[in-house]
């Protein structure tokens, strides 16, 4: 009879017994094999858990430095009793409120998270989680998705991909082409459409998002012709397709002569003979061969990681978006089918203050703890900006300062130097993306937001200096996913309203999930969110209480289209 119910159903319902807790697993037969997930029960409702389930082949070996391999059908039955699954090699990196991780080179696999009872009829909208980190470090199990899964009635994946060194060196040679970790995403997208009805989701209503480097996949995503069909809708917050998204061959060329001398495979006399000796290395040793310390130049505030990032390719990423194209460019064509809605907040260039050296604050004679000069942002900064598109052209150098200082004091002079970084980054790359989407386009909506209201749980492991504004890089992730408070004083605490927060994200939840359900996120109960088009430019200020702008950025985003333009390859001149 129980048989009969699992060819019927797909699932049945076992109880495993510990001391006094009852804990319901569920096992389902997917087309790669049997599934195993465990139940959590919370005041809203239950949520079935399948904990590292293998997406891909292991990466380990041979397949070091190759294209993921499919997984194919497994035999035994896979899903672990445990809340999280390995993340991929990395450099440590705790970030406050986030579990650390166990590093394993046998890292991909995804976790899914399912609402209620798992059945094949429920059909659930699926959100796919691309996590943040740099391109270098982070991990699907550091984000607990429960609050979405029941608040929105989804489904929910989190992915690993292949960071660092293990996700994107190239050697500029087929045989080491890069991009392995973009590779790895899709391939998890590929087996989700495979096997996602087993769990209750619908393969054809799928939204990928991400936050950072996550928000960044999610964009490049988008721009693979050969993705369509994998997913209807993204979400990319607080990273798009930028300069910052891709490395340059110098870059590369630097960081592989950097590993291979340390690593001793340099002087091997093919590329296939140098790839033998570093899969032949213990993953520890790649991880540990190169640091951030290697790519930090601290007297210009710059940060230079080729083969650490994704690379342009020429067969997955077939050219630098950087430069943004015409919105009719047959480069957009899928990106402009599917529905996008993009965001980011209003203080993301706190990672200013985090970036001033203290060789920087010594030769310009200040404190970032108490400010930051005009002169970090018109002899520093600025420059380094101009000099890494375009070359070393003093008036454009000197545009960007006229326009990002101000005569309002100290603290009011500082917050523009973080927003210039902000801007740069973040903000003005995400307005291109969003005017490319909206131009004359009626076959999909697109939606922007920006946050404004502070988080008492920032991902930031320092505080603040006390003259910083805003809400600061990564600060909207604690609305969506469950993170620890342990970090966090005691007395900090009392003066946090919990249920004020509690609704905040419920309002936010509910807005996400609705653009996954429909490609609209609006609805009952919660403030209107505006469409964005290319007239009025329309967003949502998520802040409370919730209100509309229009035309974000405006002025700072011309005169960086300017100096993208200035700098545009011959070649590729276009309008946008």
């Amino acid at each position: 009879m129980v048989g009969g119910l699992l060819l019927c159903f797909a699932t049945y319902l076992t109880v495993f017994v510990k001391a006094s807790s009852v804990i319901n697993v569920v096992e389902v037969k997917t087309p790669s094999g049997w599934a195993r997930g465990y139940e959590e029960n919370y005041a809203q409702g239950q949520v079935y858990r399948f904990i590292k389930m293998p997406f891909a082949q292991p990466p380990v070996g041979d397949l070091r430095f190759q294209k993921p391999m499919p997984i194919g059908e497994w035999s035994d039955v896979r899903g672990t009793r445990e809340v999280n699954s390995p993340q991929c090699p990395q450099i440590e990196n705790p970030i406050p409120g986030f579990d650390q991780l166990e590093d394993n080179e046998d890292c991909l696999y995804l976790n899914i998270y399912v609402p209620g009872k798992v059945s094949r009829a429920n059909k659930l909208p699926v959100m796919v989680w691309f996590h943040g980190g740099g391109f270098i470090c982070g991990g699907a199990s550091q984000y607990k998705p429960q609050k979405i899964v029941l608040e929105g009635q989804v489904i929910v994946i989190t992915v690993n991909y292949r960071l660092g060194l293990f996700g994107f060196l190239t050697l500029h040679d087929p045989l080491a082409p890069g991009n392995y970790g973009l590779r790895d995403q899709i391939e998890a997208l590929r087996w989700i459409q495979n096997n996602i009805a087993a769990f209750g989701g619908d393969p054809k209503s799928v939204t990928i998002f991400g936050e950072s480097a996550g928000g960044m996949s999610v964009s490049l995503q988008t721009l693979i012709p050969s993705n369509e069909g994998l997913f209807q809708r993204a979400i990319s917050q607080s990273g798009v397709v930028s300069y910052y998204s891709h490395a340059n061959k110098k870059e590369e060329e630097q960081t592989n002569e950097l590993l291979l001398k340390r690593t001793g495979c340099d002087g091997r006399e093919s590329i296939a003979e140098t790839l033998k000796c570093l899969r032949d290395l213990p993953a520890k040793n790649i991880t540990e061969s190169i640091s951030m310390y290697d790519f930090v130049k601290p007297l210009n505030v710059s940060v230079q990681v080729g083969s650490l990032v994704p690379t342009v390719d020429g067969e997955l990423v077939k050219e630098n978006f950087a430069f943004p194209k015409r919105w009719d460019n047959e480069a957009y064509r899928f990106f402009r089918s599917i529905d996008f809605m993009s965001g980011t907040l209003d203080g993301e260039g706190n990672l200013a203050y985090l970036l001033m050296s203290p060789e920087l604050q010594e030769k310009l004679e200040f404190n970032v703890s108490k400010s930051i000069p005009k002169s970090a942002l018109c002899n520093v900064l600025a420059p380094s900006f101009v000099e890494s598109f375009i070359g070393n052209i003093p008036s454009l150098t000197q545009e960007i300062c006229d326009f990002y200082t101000t005569d309002e004091g100290t603290d009011e002079q500082s917050n523009k130097v973080c927003e210039f970084l902000g801007d740069t980054w973040f903000i003005i790359p995400s307005n291109f993306m969003l005017s490319i989407h909206a131009k004359n386009n009626d076959r999909s909506r697109t939606f922007q937001y920006l946050v404004t209201q502070p988080t008492p749980f920032s991902i930031i492991p320092l505080d603040p200096p006390s003259w910083f504004k805003g809400a600061g890089h990564g600060e909207e992730i604690h609305l969506l996913f469950n993170m620890s408070r342990d970090h966090v004083p005691e007395e900090k605490m009392k003066n946090v309203d919990i249920p004020a927060l509690d609704k905040f994200s419920s309002d936010v939840i509910k807005y996400w999930t609705n653009f996954a359900k429909f490609g609209n996120p609006n609805s009952a109960g919660i403030s209107v969110w505006p469409s964005y088009d290319t007239k009025n430019k329309q967003y949502l200020i998520i802040d409370t209480p919730m209100s509309t702008g229009s035309h974000l950025k405006n002025k700072a985003t011309k005169l960086l289209y300017d100096i993208l333009e200035k700098g545009r390859p011959s070649s590729q001149r276009d309008e946008l």
